[in-house]
């Protein structure tokens, strides 16, 4: 090997070394006077724009190029320009790319690196907040499909961040279209989060699981934000249910001497839409009503045991932030199954669904939740004190009185037993007294807790007031009164309409003549009767309160048409402005009008000081109001 190298040595010596005269200095130089034509591709020239602070602008071809890279940082850049564009103005121009563009979006919500994982979401969030739903509609499936691919995911960290991905969808996607596209598949996809199938011969079928591993936070906090964000889904399943279920008003024709009228002579033919089986009273669930079985039959056991899990002991009664957040998302999703179980039935006019939940689960309620006697009810936090307080402040465990808790408890002990038997007479006596005890308190309630105690008020009052008022009679009476006193000393706050709530279920109460009798009647509802007629002197009144109103006249309650009387003159003055809220049918603003005069067809013979004389008087003095004025003469004289 050595002798080969000499020998290309010796070559390359033997090589003519070609040696001339150097060019003079002003010769060796490249000419550059000749003509050239500049070369011009428009997207390169795109693609050279560049923003304010100086990062590179891409066309949409390169940018949905992008968003498909193994990169990390091309498509951490592709999603910033997708943002940048949505935020100029730019989003009709994606309206052709929308399939590419949430392909290359939500595809980030699978990446293994977190920063793209959140930047995926972010991009996701300003582009549904920008396109209009019909926009979004033909391409939600994508979307779904890579969220639940997320939610289903072996990584635990992608599982985790799937939740971010469901509150900008909760956020800026409209429940209905949540609700008719994934949300039945996306509740197995959160029970499947927290609890895997069992293999044993068990009766549950499922089984809570630990922690995802990740060594942040606790199983008990994982699970309770896996809850929280089922608790939103199916709120939007009940929010969907309450628009299909509302009824459709009844026509009202009213009579006019100057137009010809059309009344119906025959009643239209009412076709039956029930199946076979309903028609036969027989046991049949249909498509909705299994779909509901199966959650209930999921999904119970599971907050059962998970709440069993951070249940305190009865040595220690307090309930940790934990355990009281725990609590709060439970007695919500049990009072969400609730609702959506009541929406079915109104809506397929059956009881079955009901009736199972509660031969199935009532009991198990009543002994995880309350014991027997109810002595754990209510339920209390731990007093946080210093910083950790101040970090943990916030509705999320519901305060130390856990308000939402216990009145959530109250009112799914009604759901669970309509018709409590005399042994359950100290429960029921219990729950009555802790509600008589928050409204002592009420002045110090959030505008949201006031109205969960209204509901609480509501199954107690009129829902399962029949059955209660035969076994604590007198403890409910006291209920009644305080409530009274409470809306009659306007206590309750104006705000979420929770005054208007409490007097439609102080009307709703009236309006049951066997719960006015069995309260007391005229003697009980007294204060609340005198103060009726006030609300007639206020801009504004119910549809639900004039009905009441009339029903009370009908039935010839003294106490109410006697303070209806004394009022008349302010009545009639205010009839002008007076206006109906709620009203269904859209009747004008005389038809109102001539509602409320026609109560004082009933108050006419109570009329022996000439209140309602005056009031006609008053009337027709105004040259505005001689049509109401000749109407309310025509009251008073019609036989």
């Amino acid at each position: 090997m050595g002798g080969h190298h000499k020998k290309n040595l010796r070559a390359e010596k033997a090589k003519v070394k070609l040696k001339g005269a150097k060019l003079p200095k002003g010769l060796n130089v490249t000419k550059t006077d000749f003509k050239v034509r500049k070369i011009e591709i428009r997207e390169q020239l795109k693609e050279s724009s560049y923003t304010e602070t100086g990062q590179r602008q891409f066309n949409l071809k390169e940018t949905l190029s992008r968003l498909k890279h193994h990169s990390v940082k091309f498509r951490q850049d592709a999603l910033r320009n997708v943002r940048d564009s949505v935020k100029a103005g730019h989003a009709e121009h994606l309206i052709g790319h929308l399939n590419e563009l949430f392909q290359g979006i939500c595809a980030g919500a699978l990446d293994m690196e977190r920063v793209a994982r959140q930047d995926s979401f972010k991009t996701l969030d300003v582009l549904l907040e920008a396109l209009q739903p019909s926009a979004v509609g033909p391409f939600f499936h994508v979307i779904a499909t890579y969220l639940r691919c997320a939610m289903t995911h072996v990584l635990p960290a992608i599982q985790e961040d799937s939740l971010l991905m469901l509150d900008v969808l909760m956020l800026r996607v409209p429940p209905a279209l949540l609700a008719e596209r994934s949300a039945s598949v996306i509740v197995g996809n959160f029970i499947d989060m927290i609890s895997r199938s069992r293999h044993d011969n068990e009766r549950a079928n499922r089984t809570l699981t630990l922690n995802l591993g990740q060594g942040k936070q606790t199983t008990v906090k994982w699970r309770t934000k896996v809850l929280i964000r089922l608790q939103q889904i199916l709120g939007t399943l009940v929010q969907q249910g309450g628009k299909r279920s509302k009824p459709i008003p009844a026509r009202v024709v009213h009579f006019e001497e100057q137009r010809p009228q059309y009344y119906n002579v025959l009643a239209p033919f009412l076709q039956d839409s029930r199946d076979l089986h309903a028609i036969l009273n027989e046991s049949k669930l249909t498509a909705e009503g299994s779909r509901l079985q199966t959650y209930v039959e999921q999904l119970l056991p599971l907050l059962n045991d998970n709440w069993l899990e951070v249940r305190p002991q009865m040595q220690q009664p307090l309930l940790t932030q934990d355990s009281a957040a725990s609590l709060h998302v439970v007695v919500g999703l049990m009072t969400l199954l609730w609702t959506l179980i009541g929406q079915h039935e109104v809506t397929n006019s059956t009881r079955d669904l009901s009736h199972w939940l509660r031969t199935n689960y009532a009991k198990k309620f009543l002994l995880n939740f309350l014991d027997k006697d109810g002595s754990r009810f209510p339920y209390q936090q731990i007093p946080v004190t210093g910083k950790k307080a101040a970090k943990e402040k916030g509705p999320a465990n519901g305060g130390e009185l856990c308000l939402p808790q216990n009145l959530g408890i109250v009112q799914l002990t009604c759901h669970f037993h309509p018709n409590p038997s005399h042994k359950q007479a100290p429960l029921f006596a219990h729950l009555v007294d802790y509600l008589q005890q928050s409204l002592n308190r009420l002045s110090s309630f959030l505008p949201e807790h006031q109205l969960l105690l209204v509901e609480a008020q509501r199954s107690l009052l009129l829902d399962n007031a029949r059955a209660l008022l035969d076994i604590v009679p007198e403890a409910l009476t006291q209920l009644l009164s305080a409530s009274i006193q409470a809306y009659v000393g306007q206590k309750y706050t104006t705000r979420e309409g929770v005054a208007t709530r409490v007097l439609s279920l102080l009307c709703e109460v009236v309006e049951r003549a066997d719960l006015y009798i069995h309260f007391g009647g005229e003697e009980q509802f007294a204060p609340f009767l005198g103060y009726l007629p006030q609300l007639l002197l206020k801009p504004t009144v119910g549809e639900g309160t004039l009905r009441a109103m009339s029903t009370l006249c009908r039935q010839l309650n003294g106490v109410f048409m006697s303070a209806l009387n004394q009022a008349a003159p302010q009545v009639v003055a205010h009839l002008q402005k007076l206006q109906v809220t709620g009203d269904a049918d859209g009747e004008d603003k005389f038809e109102n009008q001539k509602r409320v005069l026609n109560l004082f067809y009933y108050t006419r013979a109570l009329d022996e000081e000439g209140k309602l004389k005056q009031a006609l008087q008053n009337l027709e003095e105004q040259m505005d109001s001689q049509q109401l004025a000749s109407y309310l003469k025509a009251v008073m004289s019609y036989n």
